[in-house]
């Protein structure tokens, strides 16, 4: 009973922490909000991790024990057939010594009345006395005597024989039906075990459930909390290009800026630049991206970029404002940028958000590139995610 009682603390335990762990879906006004708000998120659901792990472990415990439980209770079933067996044959046994008992008894009893039948030349009527009387001399008399005597004995011989066989065997009878009620009283315990055993084990089942649930429910607020950080950060990149671009023209009132010039000496094939050199990436310094996306990846392999730079769709504009090369030209060590639904090979990136990706080598011969990528969609969301695909020239590269 202490047992279940420890179990059932412990499940009980486990589901208030899952409650205490439990968070509202959070709107966060600004992408440092939005990335606190994800991790904290982040380490609940660790958290989560580690209970499921746990409860996993007692769920295994449990039916280990009631696999074992369940091997001795046929163990004991098997033995309380095998008692059952015997006090069928020892019953049969002993039925058939009462029955020898009998046959003795009614032939002893024939005998008895057999010696005192009177024949027709009886001189005394009794059939022993008679043959004592017929005895030839004296020592025929002894060697008659002897042989009645001897032939009783060997009779009563016979009889307790049988009765004592029959003693015997009633008491084997008894000493198996005492074993049986114990081995009954056993299986009747183990049964109850069984029992017990097994709504530990329902409830450690609905702690599993319960647990798994919570990150269910944590899964899909992070991703109102990404959508969050992906608002604050497109506003924040919007704004911030918005004041480089006005001071810019603050600076330079008279002096036309073009926001887009072709340069055919670093344009192969006539492809259009969007950005120059002058580059200022902003906030640089670590990684504001979300764990698990596309962005987060890209710049932890290219730590050059910035910090604000929005969705994957918006890093063109954002690093063009910056200050970065940006055209449609591949080059090792670039950052490609993919509009929302283009083609990254045989998959369309998000309509909205876009895609961005880290080129590893360009085959200028094949017109393909081969990257490498983060994301929720791959099986690894941390990267790399290797690919190679072609029409190359079709997407926005940033150049450090």
């Amino acid at each position: 009973m202490s047992f279940k009682k420890t179990i059932t603390t412990t499940i009980a335990l486990g589901l208030l922490t899952a409650s205490v762990l439990s968070t509202n879906v959070v709107s966060a006004a600004t992408s440092s909000e939005a990335q606190e708000a994800i991790t904290a998120n982040k380490n609940a659901t660790n958290d989560l991790l580690k209970q499921i792990e746990s409860a996993n472990t007692e769920v295994i415990g449990l039916d280990q024990k009631i696999s074992t439980n369940a091997s001795k209770i046929a163990d004991q079933e098997a033995a309380i057939t095998k008692a059952n067996n015997q006090i069928e044959s020892l019953s049969g046994q002993i039925t058939d010594a009462q029955k020898e008992v009998s046959k003795r008894t009614v032939v002893l009893k024939k005998q008895l009345v057999t010696l005192q039948e009177k024949s027709g030349d009886a001189v005394s009527g009794n059939v022993y006395v008679d043959f004592l009387l017929n005895s030839n001399d004296l020592s025929d008399l002894v060697s008659r005597s002897f042989t009645i005597n001897k032939l009783n004995q060997a009779s009563k011989e016979a009889l307790d024989d049988v009765n004592s066989a029959k003693a015997k065997l009633s008491g084997l009878k008894t000493e198996q039906e005492n074993t049986k009620a114990s081995l009954v009283a056993t299986k009747t315990d183990l049964e109850k075990q069984k029992a017990n055993l097994e709504s530990l084990k329902s409830e450690a089942d609905q702690k599993q459930t319960a647990l798994s649930q919570k990150i269910n429910d944590n899964k899909d607020e992070l991703t109102a909390l990404q959508a969050d950080f992906d608002k604050a950060s497109t506003e924040e990149a919007d704004a911030a290009a918005k004041k480089a671009a006005d001071d810019a023209n603050n600076a330079k009132k008279d002096t036309p800026q073009p926001t887009s010039i072709d340069t055919p000496s670093d344009n192969k094939g006539g492809t259009s630049v969007f950005g120059g050199s002058g580059k200022v990436a902003g906030n640089s310094a670590g990684n504001s991206y979300a764990w698990g996306q596309c962005t987060w990846y890209v710049k932890s392999v290219a730590p050059w970029a910035g910090n604000n730079w929005g969705n994957g769709a918006q890093w063109g504009a954002s690093a063009a404002a910056a200050g970065f090369t940006v055209n449609h030209i591949p080059a090792v060590g670039a950052i490609v940028s993919f509009a929302g639904g283009q083609m990254v090979g045989s998959w369309a990136a998000d309509g909205t958000y876009g895609h961005v990706a880290y080129v590893q080598s360009y085959d200028a011969a094949a017109g393909t590139i081969t990257i490498t990528q983060g994301g929720m969609g791959f099986s690894n969301p941390a990267g790399p995610n290797t690919q190679t695909i072609s029409n190359a020239g079709a997407f926005t590269y940033i150049h450090n």
